[in-house]
């Protein structure tokens, strides 16, 4: 769902990542101090060479803040004290305020990127935050120092986070101001679901009147999906275990029915004789797939996050390969503020709490969507 390749077209080799250097110091990554360097091996991924930080704990008097953090892929989630980091010539350093939590960034954690990206170790989680910039590159000039920021700050090297009390991202990251009345965990709580289920609606390419099935709606995307489908005018029945429903249906659903609980009859009592006119599934394997493909008519669209095939009977299937971009994240602000989009937050916890969440997560036990709160 999230894609794993760099942002833009291919560039020039980068010599803070070149595997036959001794030394790969930060002032290559950004202006402050040698914090990171390359390991004496030449330990590499790929064709990325792993970093690692040289001190754990600031040197000197240098400032330091309190982040989550893994030492290696797969290793458990420990609060450390690290080193703020500082802005390159083209980045803004952010004192956040808040981080979303996602299935993504312990995946990342886990490896999902590696040997296709650098990354830096301790890799501190997170893609997605909030909060106020605070210095910016001498070649930054999108935001201003003051200025109050959401969206996805996944870079290279991958592990700058945003479990953290402080990071930096280039300003061409998909970043966008947070406009008056929008709190900072809600902002926080948007960028990868919500772009994601932004992604699927726009590809499935809804309309007034249109009716949409959602598998999997229970999850941070199918809770702003059901929204984004309803504010175009589509009417939303969902699929979902039936603790949920009274909650969907709050977001916007005009129908949910329990996955084992589907037949014929009910799906033209919800659609109609000729079934739905799209399909967005978050949750399937390619057989499942299949069969909740059968219930929309011929020529109707379904979007799915895996490699499904396409189910037959004149239904084109896409892929949702969603790519971060600030039109999203001000599209999606945007909703907010007009009072289409209401952002789920489950749960807000502390920086303390975030190894224990992370677990939960991986264990497959957490609700809804968790919002770190840092500042």
């Amino acid at each position: 769902m999230f894609s794993t390749r760099g942002p833009g077209p291919a560039k020039e080799a980068d010599p803070r990542f070149d595997a036959n250097r001794s030394m790969s110091p930060i002032s290559a990554i950004s202006t402050g101090p040698a914090w990171w360097s390359v390991p004496p091996d030449g330990e590499s991924c790929g064709h990325a060479v792993r970093l690692v930080r040289e001190a754990e704990n600031p040197p000197g008097n240098a400032p330091g803040m309190r982040a989550a953090a893994v030492r290696s892929f797969r290793a458990p989630v420990e609060l450390l004290e690290l080193p703020v980091p500082s802005p390159g010539p083209n980045e803004v350093a952010v004192r956040l305020e808040a981080a979303g939590m996602n299935p993504f960034d312990w995946k990342i954690a886990d490896g999902a990127l590696e040997g296709r990206r650098p990354h830096v170790f301790p890799l501190v989680l997170g893609v997605d935050g909030c909060g106020v910039v605070e210095r910016v590159g001498e070649k930054a000039k999108r935001f201003r120092v003051g200025t109050r920021v959401a969206g996805s700050f996944l870079h290279d090297p991958v592990g700058v986070g945003t479990y953290a009390e402080h990071t930096v991202a280039p300003e061409t990251n998909a970043l966008a101001e947070v406009p008056p009345g929008v709190e900072p965990g809600a902002a926080a709580a948007l960028p990868t679901a919500g772009l994601a289920a932004l992604d699927a609606i726009e590809r499935l390419g809804l309309s007034e009147g249109r009716k949409l099935l959602i598998v999997g709606a229970s999850g941070g995307v199918g809770s702003f999906a059901i929204q984004l489908a309803r504010s175009r005018g589509a009417s939303v029945v969902v699929a979902a275990r039936p603790a949920s429903h009274a909650r969907l249906r709050s977001l916007g659903a005009s129908g949910a029915i329990a996955p084992e609980a589907w037949d014929s009859a009910k799906v033209e009592q919800l659609a109609g004789p000729a079934g739905f006119d799209g399909l967005l599934d978050l949750v399937s394997d390619s057989q499942q797939f299949a069969r909740w493909a059968r219930w929309l008519r011929p020529g109707a669209v379904a979007a799915t996050t895996v490699g499904a095939t396409d189910p037959g009977r004149g239904v084109r299937r896409v892929a949702i390969d969603m790519r971060p971009s600030s039109r999203g994240v001000e599209e999606l602000l945007a909703e907010v503020v007009r009072g289409t989009l209401v952002v789920p937050v489950e749960r807000t916890i502390s920086l303390d709490e975030v190894p224990q969440a992370v677990g939960e997560s991986r264990a497959g036990r957490a609700s809804g969507k968790t919002v770190i709160a840092l500042g």
